[in-house]
């Protein structure tokens, strides 16, 4: 039996191998948190489209009409309020950076902010991407179907890998110094945060 879990164990972390490459750098992107690394994507582009919205519609009517109209690529469903000067604003969220749209309402038309994130931007929000995203594109949804894959299969890796430790690898004095320290560091952890 140790033989399969072996192999299993070995070509789950093969599986995973890209998505704990994108959790380490989003892990370090985030512990430095410097700003030129958190925003340091492209300059926002501006331009603008006519539209005119209902005048019996809600705001957020307005907010999927826009939608309906921009399209924005990877995006899933707009976040919809009113900015101090009381401009109806719908923000569109992806991996690869936000798109704004303010309604300005007396000229008739859409003021469209697009700012793409910065490569390590992207990491992090590569790693936090979960399928309750509402992305309608296949690159999204087949990126955070991937996400849960790896959780799961980490999830096994962790089960197994405890396993074949305890069951091949007890007699090291490594691997009881391993298991005590870390059974230890999570129990400290857990009663220092209740």
């Amino acid at each position: 039996m140790n033989a399969w879990l072996i192999k299993l164990h070995m070509y789950t972390g093969l599986l995973n191998f890209t998505i704990l490459c994108v959790f380490g750098m989003a892990g370090l992107v985030v512990t430095a948190e410097a700003p030129d690394i958190m925003h340091g994507g492209a300059q926002p582009v501006t331009s603008t489209v006519p539209f005119q919205a209902p005048t019996s519609a809600s705001d957020q009517e307005v907010g999927e009409l826009i939608q309906a109209r921009l399209q924005p690529r990877h995006a899933g469903k707009g976040n919809v309020r009113r900015n101090p000067r009381h401009q109806l604003e719908v923000d569109f969220y992806s991996v690869n950076g936000r798109v704004r749209a303010t309604l300005l309402e007396t000229e008739g038309k859409l003021e469209i902010e697009t700012r793409r994130s910065s490569i390590w931007r992207f990491f992090d929000n590569a790693h936090a991407t979960t399928i309750q995203e509402t992305a309608t594109d296949w690159a999204p949804m087949a990126w955070s179907w991937y996400i849960e894959l790896a959780i799961w299969s980490l999830m096994f890796m962790a089960l197994t890998g405890t396993w074949l430790g305890l069951t091949t690898r007890w007699n090291y004095w490594w691997t009881k110094a391993s298991f005590v320290a870390g059974t230890i560091g999570f129990a400290v952890f857990y009663m220092v945060q209740k």
